[in-house]
């Protein structure tokens, strides 16, 4: 059975619903370790994280880890085709990963079923 997606666009303000979900992002192979980032799992084919590693925000407060860890959520953002692990400069392309992210979350809640 295929998965049906959301229509993304990049670049434009979106709202998406998915389970709240700790994020692992390794700049290498192997095993990484939780840092305090966090994703929406969409579905089996999606899933977008909650602001690049850079940004400020992107550790999650306690106090949202725990209302929303494991539940459904919306998100309401602006959200880029990749994760990038460093802020983008004129100088250095910045290293990152295939993973959609939110690069601004204007709202988020638990969702509504």
């Amino acid at each position: 059975m295929e998965t049906k997606q959301p229509a993304i666009k990049f670049g434009e303000k979106v709202t998406l619903t998915g389970v709240y979900t700790p994020s692992i992002i390794a700049k290498r192979k192997g095993n990484g370790k939780h840092m305090g980032h966090y994703k929406i799992v969409v579905n089996d084919a999606l899933e977008v994280i909650l602001l690049s590693p850079y940004q400020k925000g992107a550790l999650r407060s306690q106090d949202e880890v725990r209302l929303f860890e494991g539940k459904k959520v919306t998100v309401t953002g602006i959200i880029r085709e990749d994760t990038l692990f460093s802020e983008p400069s004129l100088e250095n392309e910045p290293l990152s990963v295939n993973i959609p992210s939110f690069v601004s979350i204007e709202d988020i809640r638990l969702a509504e079923d």
